[in-house]
């Protein structure tokens, strides 16, 4: 650990058994690195960004969601060789099925995904078939400021915002594997002139994990959804249109059927002081809302 908090991810050449990656990293909620993985791939030979958006937008299973595109059921099996622990638990009965997706990013050279975290206590799991990218995670118990009520982190200068917060930035290199847990910051940056990612997303029925951010969503996700369903049709109306008016990655609320199980029960004075701490941000919120629409421009589109 140097003095700026930057931590060195945990690293390993050849994927875990099943048992192993749930108990020290996917239980834990802990990154990790698996260089070389996808190296033999075929995909690393037959994707070719013009040729595999062309080809992604033909496939009736697949759904361009403007920044990438995604999938609810496998696709281009014969293309990858997925690791075994990844088939375990996309076949096991720990997470929501609704939550399992396949995405495809394909990003030029400059590409950046500003920070925030992935709705739905979503894990990742990400490998880099073509190019290079830059990324950098912060721990959910140093969290980022955000705008209000969404995962979306304010737009300030990085140096400032990792400041005292625990962090990891490295380079994901062709073939490498990535296991991005629920609630980490991370911000993207594609080094090549082509860059072409797939990745897999699971949200677990339950944790034990509950760290500062974990909390606050929670508390995020059950003031929105009750303003969703209020019986006042004044609070629905202010709710979409503030809905409407937030930045966001992914989008803002609970997207699942379920909430995830944990120990964490926030009560009605906590979701009462949640929503004016989120209030709070509002002032932050108008002085960089230009910079969050012109940002938001300029990411690569499907």
């Amino acid at each position: 650990m140097s003095g700026d908090n930057t931590h060195t991810i945990a690293t390993v050449t050849a994927a875990p058994g099943y048992a192993e990656f749930l108990e020290a990293y996917c239980d834990k909620e802990q990154p990790l690195l698996i260089k070389g993985l996808a190296k033999n791939w075929p995909a690393r030979e037959r994707w070719q960004s013009g040729r595999l958006r062309a080809e992604l937008h033909t496939l009736p299973k697949v759904r361009d969601r403007g920044v990438f595109f995604v999938s609810r059921s496998p696709v281009l099996e014969q293309d990858i060789e997925m690791p075994e622990f990844l088939k375990e638990i996309l076949a096991s009965d720990r997470i929501m099925q609704d939550s399992v997706a396949w995405r495809f990013w394909i990003n030029s050279r400059n590409n950046r995904t500003e920070f925030h975290y992935d709705t739905n206590a979503e894990n990742v799991i990400t490998v880099q078939v073509k190019g290079r990218k830059e990324w950098v995670l912060v721990s959910p118990e140093t969290p980022l400021p955000c705008y209000p009520f969404t995962n979306f982190s304010l737009l300030k200068d990085e140096q400032r915002l990792l400041r005292n917060k625990r962090f990891y930035k490295f380079d994901l290199e062709e073939g490498d594997l990535l296991y991005l847990p629920p609630h980490w910051y991370h911000r993207v940056v594609a080094k090549e002139d082509e860059n072409i990612n797939i990745n897999w997303t699971f949200t677990k029925r339950e944790t034990s994990v509950i760290s500062k951010e974990f909390k606050r969503d929670m508390e995020r996700c059950g003031l929105l959804h009750s303003f969703k369903n209020s019986d006042s049709a004044l609070v629905r109306r202010c709710y979409e249109t503030a809905i409407r008016a937030l930045p966001n990655v992914g989008g803002i609320g609970w997207g699942l059927k379920s909430f995830i199980s944990s120990p964490y029960k926030p009560s009605r004075g906590t979701l009462v002081s949640r929503f004016f701490k989120e209030l709070l941000q509002i002032p932050n919120t108008l002085l960089t809302l230009p910079n969050v629409r012109s940002t938001l421009k300029k990411v690569d589109k499907t």
